[in-house]
């Protein structure tokens, strides 16, 4: 992917998002994963933060034609470092033009495995490393 429309996005994207300083922690072929440092709060072994995912390509919202294209999705996760586990406690769906297509609200979810040298598990590793006990 050329560099300079990278860095577009990131510019044109970021107003979404507030003014918020965004951390990368992990991306894959298709997503670029961010954390907000700031957010991050723990009790015991679960943290909970503020998490974006900003599609390299925006995408489809299932394989209905003319349905407007989704350019990032940012909500809450708690992630639990003892177990290895996260869940999503809420999702915002944000369209190509910046317009929020679904908003899930609060969200009960259940505890998922998270993979090694997956993006999740990048977001896991970072937010307990961040918020370790000493």
């Amino acid at each position: 992917m050329n560099l300079r429309y990278w860095w577009f996005c990131v510019l044109l994207w970021a107003p979404v998002a507030g003014a918020v300083d965004w951390v990368v922690v992990g991306q894959d072929a298709e997503t670029i994963h961010y954390v907000d440092p700031d957010s991050l709060a723990r009790d015991g072994d679960v943290v909970r933060l503020s998490k974006r995912a900003l599609y390299r390509d925006p995408q489809p919202i299932g394989d209905t034609p003319g349905l407007p294209l989704i350019r990032e999705s940012v909500g809450v996760v708690e992630c639990d470092c003892l177990r290895l586990q996260h869940r999503a406690v809420s999702i915002r769906l944000i369209s190509d033009d910046s317009r929020e297509l679904w908003n899930s609200g609060d969200m009960k979810r259940i505890w998922e495995t998270v993979d090694a040298g997956s993006p999740g598990r990048a977001t896991l590793d970072y937010a307990c490393a961040r918020t370790a006990q000493r």
